[in-house]
């Protein structure tokens, strides 16, 4: 699935409990088989995407494009019209190496920015699920069924070294990935519970991928990306992922 720069991603009320058989391995192992199966999901370990979306408030429209390929790389186009001049952004990570663009100008980055793109790759190869059950690198842990968009959800916490606070909700009748929750940055670089729900999920070369989603900061409507074109690869050109 998309997940870009983010990026990209907080507190809900959670309801109920998780029943003692739903172990958070055998909770990702169902979301797993979901999304298509772990050889499909293993097969594609990149992908290219095309968006439309929204800026909530202030409403600003943009389009753009993502790649990525696990791990650690991630690129992002973004291009807003603002009076009637456009306006692009383009962020790669790659590893440790991050950089932005602003109309082709690098733009200086805070630590602060820095870390949370490098994030943004991390959160891309959680997407893919499978690396979750690397218990090496990741420690999961279940947490009380919560309600996103109307469906009730297993919630998994996940911590690994380079992710912040992050639990991931699946719905319990069909194991899709619903929802996301972290600790991210808003546009100014304050702190905020980040909240993206994942929906309108599209067969695709053999996978689920989500076409639409919508994010959250704090309770309130931030972002909303429609994902128009959407192609799973088995490796992409590590040019796409230069960092200037």
């Amino acid at each position: 699935m998309t997940r870009f720069a983010v990026g990209l991603f907080a507190a809900m009320l959670l309801i109920g409990s998780t029943a003692a058989q739903d172990k958070p391995e055998d909770i990702i192992k169902k979301a797993i088989e979901a999304h298509g199966g772990e050889a499909a999901l293993k097969k594609y370990p990149a992908g290219t995407s095309k968006i439309t979306g929204t800026v909530v408030e202030p409403k600003l429209p943009f389009t753009g494009s993502m790649a990525f390929s696990v791990p650690g790389k991630v690129r992002i186009e973004m291009i807003f019209e603002v009076a009637g001049q456009k306006a692009t952004t383009i962020q790669v990570i790659n590893g440790d190496k991050v950089s932005q663009t602003e109309n082709g100008m690098a733009s200086k980055l805070s630590d602060t920015v820095a870390e949370e793109l490098r994030e943004s790759a991390k959160i891309q190869e959680v997407s893919l699920l499978y690396p979750l059950l690397d218990g090496k690198k990741y420690t999961l842990s279940a947490e009380k069924e919560a309600t996103f968009d109307g469906k009730m959800c297993a919630v998994i916490e996940v911590k690994a070294k380079g992710l912040k606070e992050t639990a991931l909700a699946f719905d319990k009748k069909t194991g899709l990935l619903v929802a996301m929750s972290r600790k991210g940055l808003n546009p100014a670089q304050k702190a905020v519970n980040e909240v993206t729900i994942f929906s309108d999920y599209k067969p695709i070369s053999g996978l689920k991928v989500p076409m639409k989603s919508k994010v959250a900061h704090d309770d309130k409507p931030f972002l909303e990306i429609t994902v128009t074109e959407y192609k799973p690869l088995e490796q992409i050109d590590d040019d796409v992922f230069t960092v200037k």
